[in-house]
Protein backbone atom coordinates (compact mmCIF):
# COMPACT_ATOMS: atom_id res chain seq x y z
CA UNK A 1 0.00 0.00 0.00
CA UNK A 2 1.30 3.45 -1.02
CA UNK A 3 2.28 5.71 2.01
CA UNK A 4 -0.11 9.01 2.09
CA UNK A 5 1.45 11.18 5.32
CA UNK A 6 -0.45 13.71 7.01
CA UNK A 7 -0.74 15.71 10.15
CA UNK A 8 -3.64 15.67 12.80
CA UNK A 9 -3.86 18.09 15.94
CA UNK A 10 -6.42 18.50 18.38
CA UNK A 11 -6.86 22.41 18.86
CA UNK A 12 -8.52 20.90 22.40
CA UNK A 13 -4.85 19.37 23.74
CA UNK A 14 -2.84 22.65 22.58
CA UNK A 15 -1.55 24.88 25.52
CA UNK A 16 0.12 27.35 23.33
CA UNK A 17 3.79 26.67 24.53
CA UNK A 18 5.59 26.78 21.34
CA UNK A 19 7.36 23.98 22.50
CA UNK A 20 6.68 22.86 18.32
CA UNK A 21 7.86 26.28 17.56
CA UNK A 22 11.13 25.63 18.92
CA UNK A 23 12.16 22.16 18.20
CA UNK A 24 11.16 22.91 14.51
CA UNK A 25 13.85 26.09 14.20
CA UNK A 26 15.91 23.86 15.92
CA UNK A 27 15.46 20.79 14.31
CA UNK A 28 16.09 22.58 10.75
CA UNK A 29 18.03 25.59 11.67
CA UNK A 30 15.80 27.92 10.66
CA UNK A 31 16.72 31.83 10.85
CA UNK A 32 15.43 34.30 12.97
CA UNK A 33 12.25 36.10 12.08
CA UNK A 34 10.68 33.30 10.36
CA UNK A 35 8.99 29.96 11.19
CA UNK A 36 8.38 26.42 9.69
CA UNK A 37 5.48 25.69 12.12
CA UNK A 38 3.62 28.03 14.69
CA UNK A 39 1.08 28.95 16.96
CA UNK A 40 -1.93 31.45 16.18
CA UNK A 41 -3.25 32.95 19.19
CA UNK A 42 -7.69 33.62 18.76
CA UNK A 43 -9.12 35.59 21.65
CA UNK A 44 -13.15 35.35 21.71
CA UNK A 45 -15.97 36.89 23.17
CA UNK A 46 -16.16 39.79 25.46
CA UNK A 47 -15.27 40.59 29.14
CA UNK A 48 -16.10 38.45 31.67
CA UNK A 49 -16.88 35.87 29.36
CA UNK A 50 -13.75 35.45 27.45
CA UNK A 51 -11.82 32.64 25.84
CA UNK A 52 -8.34 32.36 24.13
CA UNK A 53 -7.73 29.58 21.48
CA UNK A 54 -4.69 27.86 20.17
CA UNK A 55 -4.05 26.63 16.56
CA UNK A 56 -0.96 25.32 15.08
CA UNK A 57 -0.33 26.26 11.79
CA UNK A 58 2.37 25.08 9.01
CA UNK A 59 2.21 23.43 5.70
CA UNK A 60 -0.38 21.63 5.07
CA UNK A 61 1.35 19.08 2.67
CA UNK A 62 -2.00 19.28 0.28
CA UNK A 63 -2.59 16.07 -2.03
CA UNK A 64 -3.05 18.76 -4.86
CA UNK A 65 -0.62 21.47 -4.05
CA UNK A 66 -0.21 24.80 -6.01
CA UNK A 67 3.06 25.56 -4.81
CA UNK A 68 4.40 22.70 -7.16
CA UNK A 69 2.52 23.35 -9.90
CA UNK A 70 3.80 26.94 -10.39
CA UNK A 71 7.44 26.25 -9.47
CA UNK A 72 8.93 27.28 -12.27
CA UNK A 73 12.04 25.06 -11.92
CA UNK A 74 10.57 22.01 -9.90
CA UNK A 75 11.91 23.09 -7.01
CA UNK A 76 8.74 22.30 -4.95
CA UNK A 77 7.83 18.76 -5.42
CA UNK A 78 6.06 16.21 -3.93
CA UNK A 79 7.29 12.62 -2.33
CA UNK A 80 5.74 9.34 -3.73
CA UNK A 81 4.86 9.80 0.43
CA UNK A 82 2.45 12.37 -0.24
CA UNK A 83 5.22 15.06 1.56
CA UNK A 84 5.14 17.97 -0.57
CA UNK A 85 9.44 18.62 0.11
CA UNK A 86 11.43 21.00 -1.66
CA UNK A 87 15.30 21.91 -3.03
CA UNK A 88 16.92 25.19 -2.15
CA UNK A 89 19.78 24.39 -4.28
CA UNK A 90 17.50 24.25 -7.76
CA UNK A 91 15.39 27.20 -6.19
CA UNK A 92 15.71 30.67 -8.05
CA UNK A 93 13.71 32.52 -5.09
CA UNK A 94 11.20 33.58 -7.35
CA UNK A 95 8.82 33.55 -4.71
CA UNK A 96 5.21 31.73 -7.19
CA UNK A 97 5.07 29.36 -4.49
CA UNK A 98 4.60 31.54 -1.68
CA UNK A 99 1.94 33.52 -3.82
CA UNK A 100 -0.16 30.20 -4.90
CA UNK A 101 0.06 29.02 -1.34
CA UNK A 102 -2.89 29.87 0.59
CA UNK A 103 -1.81 28.98 3.84
CA UNK A 104 1.14 31.51 4.30
CA UNK A 105 2.76 28.70 4.96
CA UNK A 106 6.02 29.59 2.85
CA UNK A 107 9.02 31.74 3.37
CA UNK A 108 12.14 33.12 1.77
CA UNK A 109 15.15 32.02 3.52
CA UNK A 110 16.73 35.61 4.60
CA UNK A 111 20.47 33.85 4.63
CA UNK A 112 19.75 31.62 1.03
CA UNK A 113 17.14 33.80 -0.31
CA UNK A 114 15.35 30.40 -1.71
CA UNK A 115 11.92 29.57 -0.68
CA UNK A 116 11.66 26.75 2.50
CA UNK A 117 8.90 25.56 5.01
CA UNK A 118 7.61 22.54 7.12
CA UNK A 119 8.70 19.29 5.09
CA UNK A 120 7.78 16.87 7.51
CA UNK A 121 10.70 16.61 8.89
CA UNK A 122 11.68 14.17 6.11
CA UNK A 123 14.86 13.56 7.20
CA UNK A 124 14.02 12.31 10.39
CA UNK A 125 10.99 10.20 8.68
CA UNK A 126 13.51 8.14 5.98
CA UNK A 127 15.46 6.65 9.49
CA UNK A 128 12.39 5.88 10.91
CA UNK A 129 11.74 9.13 13.52
CA UNK A 130 8.61 10.94 14.28
CA UNK A 131 8.97 14.72 13.23
CA UNK A 132 10.38 17.08 15.73
CA UNK A 133 7.21 18.99 16.55
CA UNK A 134 5.13 15.39 17.84
CA UNK A 135 7.99 14.12 19.39
CA UNK A 136 8.32 16.72 22.11
CA UNK A 137 4.45 18.44 22.30
CA UNK A 138 4.02 17.69 25.82
CA UNK A 139 0.28 17.26 25.54
CA UNK A 140 0.52 15.03 22.52
CA UNK A 141 -1.59 17.41 20.32
CA UNK A 142 -0.36 16.51 17.42
CA UNK A 143 0.02 13.19 15.41
CA UNK A 144 1.82 12.67 12.28
CA UNK A 145 2.00 9.15 10.38
CA UNK A 146 0.16 7.58 7.33
CA UNK A 147 -3.13 8.14 6.41
CA UNK A 148 -3.39 5.01 4.51
CA UNK A 149 -2.15 3.03 7.17
CA UNK A 150 -5.32 1.80 9.33
CA UNK A 151 -3.44 0.76 12.30
CA UNK A 152 -1.40 3.95 12.22
CA UNK A 153 -2.87 6.51 15.21
CA UNK A 154 -3.47 9.21 13.28
CA UNK A 155 -5.80 6.95 10.68
CA UNK A 156 -7.33 5.37 14.09
CA UNK A 157 -8.16 9.17 15.56
CA UNK A 158 -9.88 10.07 12.57
CA UNK A 159 -11.67 7.45 11.79
CA UNK A 160 -13.17 8.16 14.97
CA UNK A 161 -13.22 11.81 15.52
CA UNK A 162 -14.79 14.68 13.52
CA UNK A 163 -12.07 16.53 11.31
CA UNK A 164 -12.02 20.17 9.71
CA UNK A 165 -9.20 21.83 7.54
CA UNK A 166 -8.15 25.35 6.55
CA UNK A 167 -9.97 26.60 3.17
CA UNK A 168 -11.33 23.81 1.69
CA UNK A 169 -12.79 25.83 -0.84
CA UNK A 170 -9.34 26.25 -2.59
CA UNK A 171 -9.13 22.79 -3.68
CA UNK A 172 -6.04 21.78 -2.74
CA UNK A 173 -6.83 19.15 -0.82
CA UNK A 174 -4.58 19.45 2.76
CA UNK A 175 -3.43 16.70 4.73
CA UNK A 176 -3.35 18.90 8.20
CA UNK A 177 -5.91 17.62 9.84
CA UNK A 178 -7.82 19.65 12.98
CA UNK A 179 -9.71 17.85 15.80
CA UNK A 180 -12.29 20.55 17.80
CA UNK A 181 -11.47 22.89 15.00
CA UNK A 182 -13.68 26.14 15.23
CA UNK A 183 -14.08 28.90 12.63
CA UNK A 184 -13.12 31.97 14.17
CA UNK A 185 -9.66 30.40 14.05
CA UNK A 186 -9.50 28.12 11.04
CA UNK A 187 -11.16 31.38 9.07
CA UNK A 188 -8.26 34.29 8.64
CA UNK A 189 -11.42 36.53 7.49
CA UNK A 190 -13.58 35.68 10.93
CA UNK A 191 -11.06 37.74 13.30
CA UNK A 192 -9.63 40.90 13.28
CA UNK A 193 -6.07 41.23 13.44
CA UNK A 194 -4.93 44.73 14.86
CA UNK A 195 -1.47 46.59 14.07
CA UNK A 196 0.24 44.87 16.93
CA UNK A 197 0.67 41.45 19.00
CA UNK A 198 1.15 40.80 22.68
CA UNK A 199 4.84 40.09 21.08
CA UNK A 200 5.47 41.36 17.79
CA UNK A 201 3.97 44.26 15.34
CA UNK A 202 1.81 42.90 12.74
CA UNK A 203 4.23 43.16 9.40
CA UNK A 204 2.88 45.65 6.97
CA UNK A 205 4.16 48.23 4.59
CA UNK A 206 3.47 51.09 6.80
CA UNK A 207 5.01 49.92 10.18
CA UNK A 208 7.90 48.33 8.40
CA UNK A 209 8.95 50.46 5.32
CA UNK A 210 10.92 53.35 6.41
CA UNK A 211 9.08 55.48 4.63
CA UNK A 212 6.55 55.25 6.06
CA UNK A 213 8.35 55.87 9.65
CA UNK A 214 9.86 59.03 7.83
CA UNK A 215 6.68 60.66 7.11
CA UNK A 216 7.29 59.92 2.82
CA UNK A 217 4.59 58.62 0.94
CA UNK A 218 4.81 54.52 -0.40
CA UNK A 219 5.15 54.12 -3.71
CA UNK A 220 2.53 52.12 -4.79
CA UNK A 221 3.67 49.11 -7.27
CA UNK A 222 1.87 48.57 -10.40
CA UNK A 223 2.41 46.60 -13.49
CA UNK A 224 2.94 47.94 -17.11
CA UNK A 225 -0.74 48.16 -17.78
CA UNK A 226 -1.64 50.36 -14.51
CA UNK A 227 -3.26 47.92 -12.59
CA UNK A 228 -2.30 47.29 -9.06
CA UNK A 229 0.19 44.59 -8.21
CA UNK A 230 -1.31 41.66 -6.38
CA UNK A 231 -4.44 43.41 -5.27
CA UNK A 232 -5.68 41.67 -2.00
CA UNK A 233 -8.93 39.53 -2.52
CA UNK A 234 -10.84 37.79 0.15
CA UNK A 235 -10.87 34.12 0.69
CA UNK A 236 -11.68 31.59 3.15
CA UNK A 237 -15.19 33.08 4.69
CA UNK A 238 -16.82 29.90 6.03
CA UNK A 239 -19.48 28.40 3.18
CA UNK A 240 -22.47 29.30 5.08
CA UNK A 241 -21.59 32.39 5.73
CA UNK A 242 -20.28 35.04 8.51
CA UNK A 243 -19.97 33.68 11.89
CA UNK A 244 -22.12 35.05 14.42
CA UNK A 245 -21.91 35.01 18.80
CA UNK A 246 -25.90 36.03 19.79
CA UNK A 247 -26.59 37.84 16.53
CA UNK A 248 -23.22 39.48 16.40
CA UNK A 249 -20.63 39.23 13.37
CA UNK A 250 -17.91 37.62 14.94
CA UNK A 251 -15.09 39.74 13.70
CA UNK A 252 -16.57 42.31 16.04
CA UNK A 253 -15.73 39.99 19.18
CA UNK A 254 -12.88 38.03 17.58
CA UNK A 255 -9.34 39.39 17.79
CA UNK A 256 -5.91 37.45 16.24
CA UNK A 257 -3.33 38.14 19.87
CA UNK A 258 -0.79 36.68 18.21
CA UNK A 259 0.32 35.01 14.62
CA UNK A 260 3.47 34.46 12.40
CA UNK A 261 3.50 36.59 9.18
CA UNK A 262 5.50 36.15 6.23
CA UNK A 263 5.91 39.10 3.79
CA UNK A 264 5.26 38.15 0.16
CA UNK A 265 6.47 40.40 -2.72
CA UNK A 266 6.49 39.88 -6.46
CA UNK A 267 10.21 41.03 -6.88
CA UNK A 268 12.21 41.01 -10.41
CA UNK A 269 13.42 37.24 -10.34
CA UNK A 270 10.23 36.08 -12.16
CA UNK A 271 9.18 38.14 -14.96
CA UNK A 272 12.86 38.61 -15.53
CA UNK A 273 13.53 34.24 -15.34
CA UNK A 274 10.11 33.52 -17.54
CA UNK A 275 11.77 35.84 -20.23
CA UNK A 276 14.94 34.34 -20.25
CA UNK A 277 13.60 31.13 -20.37
CA UNK A 278 11.62 32.18 -23.26
CA UNK A 279 14.15 33.41 -25.27
CA UNK A 280 16.62 30.14 -24.54
CA UNK A 281 13.31 27.94 -25.56
CA UNK A 282 13.20 30.27 -28.59
CA UNK A 283 17.18 30.19 -29.76
CA UNK A 284 17.37 26.19 -28.74
CA UNK A 285 13.98 26.11 -31.57
CA UNK A 286 15.32 28.16 -34.11
CA UNK A 287 18.96 25.78 -34.21
CA UNK A 288 16.86 23.31 -34.18
CA UNK A 289 15.07 23.86 -36.98
CA UNK A 290 18.30 25.54 -38.62
CA UNK A 291 20.17 21.86 -38.26
CA UNK A 292 17.08 20.07 -39.27
CA UNK A 293 16.86 22.34 -42.35
CA UNK A 294 20.61 21.73 -43.08
CA UNK A 295 20.53 18.36 -42.73
CA UNK A 296 17.15 18.35 -44.88
CA UNK A 297 19.39 19.95 -47.98
CA UNK A 298 22.46 17.78 -47.22
CA UNK A 299 20.32 14.80 -47.70
CA UNK A 300 18.68 16.26 -50.67
CA UNK A 301 21.62 17.22 -52.67
CA UNK A 302 23.17 13.71 -52.20
CA UNK A 303 19.94 12.37 -53.18
CA UNK A 304 20.06 13.94 -56.39
CA UNK A 305 23.53 13.64 -56.88
CA UNK A 306 22.86 9.63 -56.75
CA UNK A 307 20.27 9.95 -58.74
CA UNK A 308 21.63 12.01 -61.39
CA UNK A 309 25.05 9.23 -61.55
CA UNK A 310 22.47 6.39 -61.92
CA UNK A 311 20.92 8.35 -65.19
CA UNK A 312 24.30 9.01 -66.32
CA UNK A 313 24.96 5.34 -65.92
CA UNK A 314 21.96 4.16 -67.55
CA UNK A 315 22.26 6.57 -70.74
CA UNK A 316 25.80 4.86 -71.43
Amino acid sequence: MTQNYGFLIDQSKCIGCHACSTACKSENQVPLGVYRTWVKYVETGSFPDVRRRFQVTRCNHCANPPCVRICPVSAMYQRADGIVEFDPSICIGCKSCMQACPYDSIYLDPETNTAAKCHFCAHRLDVGLEPACVVVCPEHAILAGDLNDPASEIARTLASAPATVRKPEQGTAPKLFYINGNDWSLHPSAAQTHDSFMWADKVTEQNASPYARGGVALPVLTANSGASIRTPQQQGYPLNGPIQFGGRVAEHMVQTAYTAQHKINWHWELPSYLVTKNIAAAQDQLALGITFVSRHQKYRGRTLHALESRLDVQSL
